[in-house]
């Protein structure tokens, strides 16, 4: 989708703005800056606010919401590459990563409380971005099967196959059920398998 880059951009560098600071930095008219903060707050993209300057009616200002921040350029994987690389050197990545897995994992069991059996274990792949995986989840014998068709870590798990193992150790660690991963995306595989037992540890 195109955006109004240089509305954003405005935004971005002077914060929160009035349709007429708009009109007189963008050189629009009203119709047009009016109809650009629409498609932008319709995308969840900006929200208006009230300012108050001295007496009268507070202003209406626009500004850029949080979700709009995956719009400007960010090098995020580049520093976490560089994290990752220097943990490695240091042979601390999996103490690292096992640090990582506890934080998201206790976060998860409190958003979990009071959750069982697979109503449990669905609430939390969905806070895992299990949409964003294209996963599929199977119900089989053991357990359940889980495989992920978009892998949120495959870019990074390619140099640092630790990174792979995180998954797993999230849902054991949140849930206390065992959880292995067989298969996996960076070894050719069209989606990441994951293996989560009914049997808790």
């Amino acid at each position: 989708m195109n955006t109004p880059r240089p509305l954003m951009e405005y935004l971005k560098q002077h914060g929160p703005s009035t349709i007429k600071e708009l009109m007189a930095h963008l050189g629009l008219s009203e119709t047009a800056v009016r109809h650009q903060l629409h498609s932008l707050e319709k995308s969840g993209w900006l929200a208006r606010e009230q300012r108050r300057e001295g007496k009268g009616r507070p202003a209406t200002v626009y500004r850029l919401t949080q979700a709009s921040e995956g719009l400007f350029p960010k090098r995020y994987p580049e520093l976490l590459d560089a994290v990752l690389a220097e943990a490695e050197r240091e042979g601390l990545i999996e103490r690292l990563l096992d640090g990582v897995a506890e934080s998201m994992a206790a976060e998860l069991r409190r958003k979990l409380q009071g959750l069982e059996g697979p109503a449990k274990l669905r609430a939390l792949l969905t806070y895992m971005d299990y949409g964003d995986m294209l996963g599929t989840l199977e119900e089989t014998p053991a357990g359940w099967e889980l495989k992920a068709y978009n892998c949120l870590y495959y870019a990074t798990g390619q140099r640092f196959e630790p990174v792979c193992d995180l998954p797993p150790k999230v849902i054991t660690k949140a849930t206390g059920l065992p959880a292995e991963r067989p298969f996996c995306q960076r070894d050719g595989h069209r989606a990441c398998h994951f293996l989560i037992a009914k049997r808790p540890l």
